[in-house]
């Protein structure tokens, strides 16, 4: 299979979850920028991650990619084991996606928020949204708690998932000074061999 990624974005997380579950991915950097046409005709959105399947057929949502992985290698127990823990799973990736990804997708590119262009208006939008960062952050660090996992009390999906995001914390003033939970989950992530393997490989090593 083929992985469409670019470095710094949410696409690490399918790369950290494939090297879990040993799961061989081709891997294909884009330039979101200028992603070119044929991207563009394989996801007119102009995101990322896409999988190729090796059927050819194209599935875009970081999520849905992740799921699809543990799917095939279910050995690898990053998922539920009842409905219970499936429940608990679904509902912190639906806060990744749907509340802490957008709140810097606005604060990554204000411009898209607004119809003045002028300085004022940009960094308003901006603070704005950097408030919602650390409203969400908050939450994400009380959720962590005294361990070193996302959910569960162990290693899941959810933990690339949100390793890939967090790591954007750092971008503000402060960075990760304000949440120690959260330093604490990303320092043990970034001592694992797997989560280091991906790195090399989202930045083309």
């Amino acid at each position: 299979m083929k992985l469409f990624y670019t470095p710094g974005t949410c696409s690490l997380a399918p790369i950290i979850v494939a090297e879990w579950l040993d799961i061989k991915l081709d891997l294909r950097k884009v330039d979101l920028q200028n992603p070119g046409d044929y991207f563009l005709s394989i996801n007119p959105l102009g995101s990322v991650p896409v999988l190729e399947m090796n059927n050819g057929e194209y599935k875009t949502q970081v999520d849905a990619i992740l799921q699809y992985f543990c799917a095939l290698n279910p050995e690898g127990k990053l998922v539920g084991k009842g409905i219970f823990e499936w429940f608990d799973i679904d509902r912190w990736i639906a806060f990744l996606t749907g509340d802490f990804h957008p709140a810097f997708a606005v604060w990554f590119n204000p411009g898209r928020y607004t119809t003045e262009d002028d300085e004022q208006s940009i960094a308003a939008v901006k603070a704005a949204a950097e408030n919602r960062i650390h409203r969400v952050s908050r939450v994400l660090e009380d959720q962590v708690g005294d361990t070193e996992h996302i959910v569960l009390g162990r290693r899941t999906l959810v933990d690339a998932y949100a390793y890939a995001m967090v790591r954007w914390i750092d971008f503000l003033v402060g960075g990760l000074d304000p949440y120690p939970n959260l330093r604490r989950f990303m320092t043990h992530m970034q001592e694992d061999p797997h989560v280091q393997r991906s790195l090399i490989r989202e930045s083309g090593g």
